[in-house]
């Protein structure tokens, strides 16, 4: 009877010791699978702050990259902008030449040569002699033109292909001159020049 007690016991312990090898091969392939699934864990974390960092240095070298092309054009239009000054004053200097010289002009023909020579443009005398009164005709309007009239600048514009110049007159005249001026041939020669387009009368200020 009591060798029966001593089996049964030593039955039990042994299951009891198979449970406990089983347990503790079930904890360790838990173990490993967790510390399996930690270090891929670990390596994505790493390599999604990797990635992450090479972003943040892309996007930082697209930002510096940018400001560089903005300052690069911030400086080309600065330079534009002077160059296109640059050649704005020398072609109102050029047109602001022709009418000194137009403003010196002492004859009725000498003048003459600093008009554009276009359609609906024309002179006019009170005889084939040239004698004066005599003058151009802009667009069908007549205007007279009187010798030493022309003062000095009032003031100009710049507006695409044309210079457009007022004048002061002599106090006998009502009205100041604005001078239109083109780059055009002229009467007698085909050189293309500042000339004069037409001449707007304008109401002086009283």
């Amino acid at each position: 009877m009591r060798k029966s007690y001593k089996i049964y016991a030593f039955v039990v312990l042994l299951i009891i010791a198979v449970l406990a090898v089983f347990d503790s091969l079930n904890s360790s392939n838990a173990a490993e699978v967790v510390r399996t699934e930690k270090d891929a864990l670990v390596q994505k974390v790493t390599r999604l702050e990797k990635e992450n960092e090479n972003k943040s240095n892309f996007f930082n070298e697209v930002r510096e990259e940018k400001k560089s092309l903005e300052e690069n054009l911030s400086q080309l239009e600065e330079e534009v902008e002077t160059l296109r000054s640059a050649i704005e004053y020398k072609e109102f200097i050029a047109a602001l030449s022709t009418i000194e010289s137009y403003k010196a002009s002492q004859s009725f023909q000498e003048a003459t040569k600093f008009m554009a020579f276009k359609d609906e443009q024309g002179y006019f005398t009170t005889d084939k002699a040239g004698n004066c009164p005599c003058g151009f005709g802009f667009n069908g309007k007549g205007f007279e033109w009187i010798p030493n009239a022309v003062l000095d600048l009032k003031e100009f514009r710049i507006e695409k292909d044309k210079v457009y110049l007022t004048y002061n007159t002599v106090e006998d005249i009502k009205t100041n001159y604005q001078f239109v001026m083109t780059k055009a041939i002229g009467k007698y020669d085909s050189v293309k020049k500042w000339r004069i387009e037409d001449i707007k009368l304008e109401v002086k200020n009283k």
